[in-house]
């Protein structure tokens, strides 16, 4: 879903488009979202997704309250318990993670069901993924879930979006003049892409990828 639409830039540039102008707007601000979301690491707008992971050791136990474990989604885990194996922790690949919608176990036994695994006692949701606590080595998890920042109540999303695109419509306004008109035109080209000010505005929302 596009952050900045067509019509978002008709308003900011205060112009009408004509068929081709409106097919290269279009164009433009999807690759500007996207060199953005590059530039992030993340998503600047929550979607769904879904990812399927194996299990490389067991895991049974339950989940143990403390300090280390105070950045879950869900707050209703159930008491203050230890557990008999340190969870398995999976990293999703798209964060922060809003809401998990369901984890689903399929043990690698043949003729093993899947099973969906209860929120709390079974596995606990965290902003860049889940801890596990179920499952045997091998065994599948599919994981579908939200995840990305809400780019619409982040007005500098939008703004550079519509700086970068206005400064790409101009130059192709003004290539396209110099052309008509057979002669050179005295005008040096906008700056095109994101600026390095621009970026820096939005850096605080980028993602760190610990390897």
């Amino acid at each position: 879903m596009a952050l900045v639409t067509r019509a978002n830039l008709k308003t900011y540039m205060d112009i009408e488009f004509s068929l081709r102008q409106q097919d290269a707007a279009d164009i433009v601000l999807g690759g500007l979202q996207s060199e953005l979301e590059t530039y992030l690491g993340r998503k600047i707008e929550a979607a769904n997704f879904t990812e399927d992971y194996i299990l490389d050791s067991n895991h049974l136990g339950v989940p143990e309250t403390s300090f280390f474990y105070d950045n879950k989604l869900d707050s209703n885990t159930s008491g203050i318990l230890s557990y008999t194996d340190p969870p398995a922790t999976v990293y999703l690949r798209e964060s922060p993670v809003n809401s998990i919608a369901s984890v689903v176990l399929t043990p690698v036994t043949p003729g093993s069901a899947a099973e969906t695994l209860v929120a709390g006692t079974e596995y606990v949701a965290r902003r860049y993924g889940v801890d596990v606590y179920r499952g045997s080595s091998n065994d599948k998890l599919t994981i579908t879930y939200n995840a990305g920042l809400a780019g619409a109540n982040i007005p500098t999303f939008k703004l550079m979006i519509l700086r970068a695109a206005s400064r790409e419509m101009q130059n192709m306004h003004d290539d396209v003049v110099g052309i008509k008109d057979l002669e050179p035109r005295n005008i040096a080209p906008m700056e095109t892409g994101f600026t390095d000010r621009e970026l820096l505005a939005v850096r605080r929302h980028r993602r760190i990828r610990v390897s």
